[in-house]
């Protein structure tokens, strides 16, 4: 049941030993929330968010029970959901009313363990799991790790995390900026986002055109003007090449210019914001996979570690991308792909045009790629993982 405050709250005792704290539901982008909600403890999960996009104008779904304590508007970029969380969650958490209605919520359903996403986000709910004697432990993301760390607010904020139960990151260099911040290093787990892999590396046809695919949000830290930059060099001395992209956001309308100014629109196709099993297929479909992301100079927002990588990799393909946050811990160099220093689009674009060339080359850096997903980045091996750290692991499963 959905469940809304300031609506009467009708909810019986069962048993949902996992909550997870999400600042959204129903999210385009941040499919690993999605995943953690549905996946990690099906049947068994309540969810807690501070707005949710759906039924209505929401991209996905979640079943079982839920608790929506506001809403924030549809369609907002994580940096808008973090800076209104900054300005209003601590008076939320700290309304009784507010307070009471959670610790119902997760009372009546049988909470034995909480996950909160993201740390900004989630910080405030620490207090309410320890009144209740209920573990916690917060994921950080990308944004947590990067432009948070810049503000001396959250740099003193976080290390109220000592006092969890644990802190969950998804890459090694995530690890040591929060233990460099004095956070406890014994309570801090890495564990890689986790992607379906198929049973089998995709073997390619070897055609007339070779197709590289992007998949990103248009915004800073993915730098889509460099992706098209270094895609508009390599076609210089590959005018084979062609590239889809995938995404929207606030650069889409630059984007958009560059592909007109450079007069690629024959050689370029802007996809939009798609479903995953388009992504897919267009994903089966190509032969290269590159990616510019790079530090947000205005915000000092980073990635993560990005899933599109990780699902271009599972897909068999060699992935072109940055020295940067946590994708050398996914991409191994000259091995599943090739990298290169943020900015550097010329670079970029020798390796474009090195794969391009080379059919075979293409194919072993795919197979090695997909193997390493395999190995690596699985969703039953971050599923099982998460389970062990939070504890989820035999009593708990159906």
């Amino acid at each position: 049941m959905i469940t809304y405050l300031g609506n009467p709250i009708e909810t019986k005792t069962k048993s949902h030993p996992l909550a997870i704290f999400a600042p959204f539901i129903g999210s385009r982008t941040d499919t690993f929330i999605r995943r953690h909600m549905q996946d990690l403890l099906p049947g068994q999960t309540a969810v807690m968010a501070d707005w949710s996009e759906q039924p209505a104008g929401g991209h996905w779904r979640v079943e079982g029970p839920q608790l929506t304590i506001g809403g924030m508007g549809h369609g907002s970029l994580i940096q808008q959901v973090m800076e209104a969380t900054r300005r209003r969650l601590r008076i939320r958490v700290e309304d009784n009313f507010v307070r009471r209605s959670v610790k119902r919520f997760l009372t009546d359903q049988g909470v034995r363990v909480i996950m909160g996403e993201w740390l900004s986000w989630s910080l405030p709910w620490l207090e309410v799991a320890q009144s209740l004697g209920i573990p916690f432990f917060s994921h950080a993301h990308g944004f947590d790790v990067s432009a948070n760390l810049r503000e001396p607010k959250w740099r003193t904020e976080y290390m109220k995390f000592n006092q969890s139960s644990g802190i969950i990151t998804m890459s090694e260099i995530s690890k040591a900026r929060l233990v460099e911040l004095g956070l406890n290093e014994h309570k801090i787990h890495v564990i890689p986002y986790g992607i379906d892999v198929p049973l089998q590396s995709v073997v390619r046809p070897r055609l007339d055109t070779v197709r590289c695919i992007a998949v990103s949000r248009m915004a800073s830290k993915k730098g889509p003007i460099l992706t098209l930059d270094a895609f508009r060099r390599a076609v210089e001395v590959c005018p084979y090449l062609r590239l889809d992209y995938v995404g929207e956001g606030e650069l889409l309308s630059a984007v958009q210019q560059f592909v007109r100014a450079f007069k690629m629109e024959d050689r370029v196709t802007l996809h939009g914001a798609q479903p995953s099993d388009v992504i897919f297929e267009l994903m089966r479909n190509a032969d290269i996979f590159v990616q510019h992301s790079m530090i947000d100079l205005a915000t000092g927002d980073e990635e993560g570690l990005p899933v599109a990588i990780l699902e271009a990799m599972a897909q068999g393909l060699p992935v072109v991308s940055t020295r940067h946050a946590g994708i050398p811990e996914a991409v191994i160099e000259d091995k599943t792909g090739y990298l290169v220093g943020e900015g550097d689009s010329r670079g970029m674009a020798e390796h474009l045009v090195t794969l391009a060339q080379d059919p075979n080359l293409r194919q072993r850096m795919g197979e090695a790629g997909w193997q390493r997903a395999r190995e690596c980045f699985s969703w039953e091996k971050e599923r099982n993982h998460l389970r062990q750290v939070l504890g989820l692991n035999g009593q708990f499963e159906k």
